[in-house]
């Protein structure tokens, strides 16, 4: 073995904020103090790969259990005392926005302790390599996904001959070939979740009742469609890759009888893709009388009744829409293949009329975005009655389609690479400029927070009772009829000042 262990790191945040590596692909956002804490999904993942190869492993999740950099590498020289044959390999998960954040920690690791080396990977790794060249304390670099890279690493392979790996060699980079996604996904391991606080991860059941346990989990990659602002195609690729539906239920199985996970949030880009292979996993779940609640994303045309209702009787709660815009010709623009206002409408009809909550996503400002389109779109926002609603703006993430578009337009710097999040304007359009985009995403936000979400006062629709029903019965009604009050007031004003 080239290394005596492997410590798996997923580092403190930036101060002020929540890091979140795993959304957007796996570029990652940062959210406020307070959201919901939990690892790239990726990590548990290695984890789960190298112990069963029976890597000696340590993991580190700084973000669980609110360490700092200076407890993280203090924990890290423990491990290390010296008098090894061998160092120790300290693989560090960053992301976009917290990448700078991220190369501090492991200065403060090196300081700490010499008997270490240093690999970073994460989906940003590929496409910031300037900056990270200018770096000495990184050893390696690692590309795509890291469960085979690292594992051939840390076993002794020729490192000239591991691809997705770059190393060093007198103090000049060298970078091997890429390595394929995995295609056959029943042979991963499954994530190894008892290494890390799994149980310090809870998600909000509701506005009045107490937090579920819960873990994430992936039961497909990859996204075909691949729209031109999604990071998603970038991290995971196009080619939509996926497990069994025997496979998933394993996991499922061990998750909720071993670990006592009451709900699960799939994080696949497209749960959907294939409706026989969801109705078979629901059936499966139905056959092993698993009971705990979950929720995917999925596009509204990639659904029917059917699936509906096999996954409500599966225990499904919830389903994120990506909506973006009610124009389908923006949504064609962005290389989205065009889903229509009526398909959206049915398909959440037909989720609500099942029990199903939605969850449906909206992005200001996209390339053709106009005044008239974006309040048009936040208007189909407001009627299309969903439970749940969220509004960005478009943010070009590097690496995609909408990021190239920015830089050669000037909207953007070639190396401008660490957006906090797509919850604030970063640029503008041809229409637009980053003024107006903020100043619609910020109206549109009035309504997201005050009177569609309403703080998620009155919004759980599970609770029975006949008072606590009347009340959110009254709560809906008001918030409905004030939106479009608000909305016709507003939209007058923006229209006459855009």
């Amino acid at each position: 073995m080239r290394f005596d262990k492997v410590i798996l790191v997923n580092p403190p945040s930036p101060a002020g904020y929540v890091a979140n590596r795993d959304s957007m692909g796996g570029f990652g956002q940062l959210y406020p103090e307070g959201v919901t804490v939990l690892p790239p999904l990726d990590l548990p993942y290695l984890a789960g790969f190298l112990a069963s190869k029976d890597v000696p492993l340590v993991v580190i999740e700084a973000e669980g259990l609110g360490l700092r950099a200076e407890d993280v590498a203090e924990r890290i020289a423990a491990a290390t005392p010296g008098g090894s044959s061998a160092p120790a390999l300290v693989v560090v998960r960053t992301a976009a926005p917290t990448l700078d954040s991220d190369l501090a920690a492991c200065t403060v690791i090196k300081k700490a302790t010499s008997a270490v080396r240093i690999a970073m990977y994460g989906a940003v790794v590929a496409h910031v390599r300037t900056r990270l060249e200018r770096e000495t304390v990184l050893d390696y670099l690692v590309q795509g996904e890291p469960d085979e890279t690292v594992w051939e690493l840390v076993s002794g392979r020729v490192e000239s001959e591991i691809a997705g790996l770059s190393y060093r060699v007198d103090g000049r980079w060298v970078d091997n070939p890429p390595r394929p996604f995995e295609k056959r996904l029943d042979e991963i391991p499954f994530p190894k979740w008892e290494l890390f606080p799994y149980e310090k991860y809870a998600i909000p059941r509701s506005s009045t009742a107490g937090d579920l346990p819960f873990l994430p989990m992936l039961t497909s990659r990859g996204c075909p469609f691949g729209c031109h602002y999604c990071p998603y195609p970038v991290g995971q690729g196009l080619p939509w890759r996926f497990r069994s539906p025997q496979n998933v239920v394993d996991e499922i199985e061990h998750l909720v009888k071993d670990l006592g996970i009451q709900y699960i949030v799939f994080r696949d880009p497209m749960f959907s893709m294939r409706l026989p292979r969801v109705v078979e996993i629901c059936e499966e779940i139905g056959r092993r009388r698993l009971v705990f609640k979950w929720r995917c994303e999925t596009r509204p045309d990639c659904l029917d009744e059917e699936t509906i209702r096999a996954m409500a009787a599966a225990g499904c709660e919830g389903i994120n829409f990506g909506v973006e815009s009610a124009e389908e010709a923006i949504q064609k623009n962005v290389g989205r293949k065009p889903i229509s206002p009526e398909k959206i409408i049915e398909m959440t009809s037909l989720c609500r009329r099942h029990g199903i909550k939605t969850f449906c996503f909206f992005i200001i400002g996209l390339p053709g975005d106009t005044v008239e389109t974006i309040l048009g779109t936040i208007e189909f926002a407001i009627r299309l009655n969903a439970n749940w609603v969220q509004f960005t703006a478009a943010t070009p993430f590097i690496g995609t389609k909408l990021r190239r578009w920015a830089v050669d337009r000037g909207l953007v710097s070639e190396d401008e690479y660490s957006y906090v999040s797509s919850h604030q304007a970063t640029v503008g359009n041809e229409n637009l400029t980053k003024e107006q985009v903020d100043r619609l995403h910020r109206f549109a936000k009035l309504f997201e927070r005050f009177l569609l979400n309403r703080g998620g006062i009155l919004k759980d629709d599970t609770r029975e009772g006949a008072v606590y029903g009347a009340a959110r019965s009254t709560a809906n009604f008001v918030s409905a009829v004030s939106a479009r009050a608000l909305f016709a007031i507003g939209s007058a004003r923006l229209a006459q000042v855009s």
